[in-house]
């Protein structure tokens, strides 16, 4: 996908159930709606409100089909292995039973099977339809960032699968001038910041009153929700 870079573009961080948050953001924008929305991923888990989360994605792209972009993070994929036979253990340590309380208002004996039935059609229509990354001459974004043993990698592994802490250390070289990512949680609640790093998961469902943040190109301004 390739954009003019005079376009005004607002990339997400991590989301993770908090539907309330997402809504103020998804208000917010909808008055000056930038020329892209990219979001980095992990909408689902830890929080209260998955199920919401993922109706207000697909209110949103139906409103703006080809203006909202969804990257894949590795909570989208513990959930499609979950609903494709995983163990629930491996889904419940990501966080997934608040997703399938969310579904089914309680978790009990007969609620991991009751949920893969029951499990929306057009929500894992949106999952199985997320990206692995947005790149273009001047920035890289995913839920992970990259590989810093391989920056030109752009399979599974690298983009989304697991983490890279050495991304913090990293000096170079650099798949792009500007890599954008998730996942890696900032207890400041604020985002991390370098000339050629930003991680945008400031805790918005995982720490208690984690902001969603949003970083605003070319400006390189953020809001947070």
């Amino acid at each position: 996908m390739n954009r003019d870079n005079s376009e005004k573009t607002a990339i997400f961080g991590d989301v993770h159930g908090d539907a309330d948050r997402l809504e103020k953001a998804l208000e917010f924008y909808s008055k000056e709606p930038p020329s892209r929305i990219i979001f980095t991923g992990d909408y689902i888990n830890r929080g209260k409100q998955s199920r919401r989360v993922l109706d207000l994605l697909i209110s949103s792209i139906f409103e703006h089909p080809s203006d909202i972009v969804l990257l894949r993070g590795n909570h989208e994929e513990s959930l499609l292995k979950f609903l494709d036979g995983g163990k629930l253990a491996d889904f419940a340590a990501h966080g997934g039973l608040a997703t399938i309380k969310s579904y089914l208002g309680t978790v009990h004996s007969g609620a991991p099977e009751g949920f893969k039935e029951e499990f929306p059609k057009e929500h894992r229509g949106l999952i199985e339809g997320t990206l692995p990354f947005y790149e273009d001459q001047s920035i890289l974004v995913s839920h992970a960032g990259f590989d810093p043993q391989d920056p030109q990698s752009r399979n599974p592994v690298a983009l989304y699968l697991k983490g890279h802490h050495g991304l913090f250390g990293h000096t170079g070289p650099w798949p792009r001038p500007l890599t954008v990512c998730g996942h890696y949680v900032q207890n400041s609640r604020k985002p991390y910041d370098t000339e050629n790093l930003v991680c945008l998961d400031t805790g918005c469902g995982t720490l208690p009153n984690g902001p969603l943040t949003s970083l605003i190109l070319p400006e390189r301004t953020y809001v947070q929700f």
